[in-house]
């Protein structure tokens, strides 16, 4: 994206419908579709969908398929029935699936009516498939060859096939009954004798996900076989589809946005264009909550207040215990929400996770007690203040490894996202557990820190 677009010129371009000029800038300047997209979204979605009409569906298609996908939904509805047909018939079948899956009930009746009926069932099926599944990312548009065949027939099957399908770096063998039973790369088929038959040369060693697999399932699988796409097979081992690595980078995309989010409290509808009245609205409820559990670390206080009223170094060093704590947790929530979302961590291993980060915990709070203690003994000339910081921060951080990592483990038995509200628990959690750790150290050893 070196090159700068005049959108100003566009613009005026759209405005007069001057198509000849638009297209003639289009390929002077000779940029990737995605690139152009990019350029073009400064237009509104009136504009944008009038010059796709000027252009014509064949060009018009590249640039709907990279805007983003609010766009797209904005267009949909300003396009006409030709255009929009030929746009839609032109994208890959689940990038149809997905984007009649996203608009509401009456535009997805529009746009199925405007489909060939094979092509209208096709898209049907796929969005029928659960939320967060492999049938709901495959696409259909794969390459297959029979068993039966020779090399010189598969090849030119191939050579018809490929204009049509979405990858043939792996080309998937069937039986008479659709069974998958293999595989071969583009590369061997090219390069084996023309009289051999794809059973004699095919890998028989396929891997295939099922239908109903979770998608994350299956991205940590194509990232472990290093695959660059994944066929999908039904309950009796027929090949239905095929996952391609685009769709699972869309993936990998969208689950590190939505436990970026998680982490911080956010809602994952809201973006960044979001009206403003929409943002608060999202906001709103995780600030309620940790509202609420705010006043709960204020009501462990209210137990300690004569301790306070006759220390006041108590409150002055009670948060900075709290505050490590707090850092220290959110540190294992992140190590071990990422790890669990790339798969290193099983229901066989969580109990060795939970004792490491309960041991690094302990450690850490050696450590950082030992500054703090020392801190607070050269600040107040108090040897046991120094002490109950020391036992304070290291119980602390010991809290911190625990709650950290068992609350993302937690929700993902009770098979909900690991990082949903994790932050909150854990904060709250250590804030509790300093604040009342180190005021009751301090209660039980009050007469000593009023005698040093």
């Amino acid at each position: 994206m070196q090159q700068q677009v005049d959108i100003d010129y566009i613009q005026e371009l759209v405005d007069n419908e001057d198509f000849e000029e638009l297209n003639k800038i289009y390929k002077e300047l000779d940029l990737h579709p995605a690139d152009w997209a990019y350029y073009l979204e400064e237009l509104s979605p009136q504009d944008l969908a009038k010059y796709i009409e000027l252009t014509g569906p064949e060009y018009g298609s590249f640039i709907f398929e990279f805007v983003s996908f609010g766009t797209k939904k904005e267009i949909l509805e300003l396009l006409s029935a030709t255009t929009l047909a030929r746009i839609v018939n032109l994208l890959n079948p689940d990038d149809k699936a997905d984007l009649i899956e996203e608009v509401d009930e009456e535009m997805q009746e529009y746009i199925l009516s405007l489909l060939f009926q094979s092509e209208r069932q096709n898209i049907l099926r796929l969005i029928s498939y659960p939320e967060n599944s492999a049938g709901s990312y495959m696409t259909t548009e794969y390459a297959l060859l029979r068993m039966n065949d020779t090399v010189e027939t598969a090849l030119e099957q191939i050579r018809l096939q490929a204009p049509k399908k979405e990858n043939v770096y792996y080309i998937y063998v069937v039986d008479s009954t659709m069974h998958l039973v293999g595989f071969i790369s583009l590369r061997r088929l090219i390069m084996a004798p023309r009289r051999s038959y794809i059973k004699q040369i095919m890998d028989k060693n396929v891997i295939a996900t099922g239908v109903d697999e979770n998608i994350e399932n299956v991205a940590q699988n194509m990232r472990h076989y290093d695959f660059l796409a994944m066929p999908v097979v039904d309950e009796n081992e027929r090949l239905v589809g095929l996952i391609t690595f685009d769709d699972i980078y869309d993936v990998i995309h969208k689950e590190a946005t939505e436990d970026m989010y998680l982490l911080a409290n956010l809602d994952t509808d809201e973006t960044i264009s979001s009206p403003v009245h929409r943002s608060v609205k999202l906001r709103l409820p995780w600030l309620l909550l940790n509202l609420l559990t705010g006043l709960l670390v204020a009501y462990t206080v209210t137990f300690f207040e004569d301790s306070i009223d006759q220390f006041v170094a108590l409150a002055v060093m009670v948060p900075v215990v709290a505050l490590l704590g707090g850092n220290a947790g959110n540190q294992s929530l992140a190590v071990v929400v990422r790890a669990l979302a790339v798969g290193e961590i099983t229901l066989q291993n969580h109990w060795r996770v939970l004792g490491k980060e309960i041991f690094v915990g302990f450690l850490n709070g050696l450590c950082m007690g030992g500054v703090i203690s020392l801190i607070g003994f050269l600040w107040y000339q108090n040897s046991w203040l120094a002490m109950i910081l020391w036992i304070s921060m290291a119980a602390n951080l010991v809290i911190a490894g625990l709650v950290g990592s068992m609350i993302p483990l937690l929700l993902r038995k009770l098979k909900l996202d690991p990082a949903l509200g994790s932050s909150i628990f854990v904060t709250t959690a250590t804030d509790v557990g300093g604040f009342f750790i180190f005021l009751s150290l301090g209660t039980i050893f009050l007469q000593q820190l009023l005698g040093s």
